[in-house]
């Protein structure tokens, strides 16, 4: 007698899967079900939950926290620098450096401002027109930015002078004690570095805001 041919394989569903099969399945479960740790990733807009109606309405409900604009993350999501700056990055064109109350707002978490103060440097185009953003030509040297999640963004002491310049006195005064608690300006150096540039406009509108933020704390200039 001819011996037995073994069984085909099953085919039908009750067929077990391949190891190979199985493992990949996991390894896609796995990767889908990971929490997701980089900042970029955790932005949201519109477009990411169906709309304008939905990303309100998860707004007011607390599930979304308002960066800047119509760019959110999740309330569990730490609000930082980088997450700020990447909230705004589509918005800064390269070449352009983030100042003023943007770059405060960026580096130690002042208000969010309405519109972003963009500096563009001397034969550089002005970037076009952009809802939310308005640019000035202005001169910035290389040690005066910091790059936060590729985003150019005025050093600390810079963006002191600049809201110092050009904020309303309350407002300004609020923001300069902020980055001093929160990024550690030196604000008898800020005063310094004032006087040292030639050419500053509002020089004395900014002078009289450090010498009130220091006559406040009895520190003589």
């Amino acid at each position: 007698m001819a011996p037995a041919s073994p069984a085909p394989p099953a085919t039908g569903p009750s067929a077990a899967p391949s190891a190979g099969t199985a493992s990949g399945t996991a390894a896609t479960l796995a990767r889908l079900l990971a929490p997701r740790t980089d900042d970029g990733e955790l932005l949201v807009t519109p477009a990411d939950v169906g709309g304008p109606a939905a990303f309100q309405a998860l707004v007011r409900s607390g599930a979304l926290r308002r960066v800047w604009g119509d760019v959110a993350a999740p309330v569990r999501v730490p609000d930082t620098p980088t997450l700020r700056a990447l909230a705004v990055r589509a918005v800064v064109p390269r070449g352009t450096v983030l100042a003023g109350a943007a770059a405060a707002w960026v580096l130690c978490g002042a208000p969010a401002p309405r519109t972003l103060d963009l500096l563009h440097p001397p034969g550089r185009h002005r970037p076009p027109p952009h809802p939310g953003r308005a640019p000035r030509q202005a001169q910035v040297l290389r040690d005066e930015t910091v790059l936060v999640a590729g985003v150019l963004v005025t050093s600390v002491q810079r963006t002191a002078l600049d809201v110092a310049t050009r904020a309303g006195t309350d407002d300004a005064l609020a923001t300069l004690r902020l980055l001093r608690e929160v990024c550690g300006l030196d604000v008898k150096a800020a005063a310094r570095s004032l006087e040292l540039r030639h050419r500053w406009p509002g020089r004395p509108r900014a002078r009289d805001r450090l010498a009130l933020l220091l006559a406040a704390d009895d520190v003589p200039v």
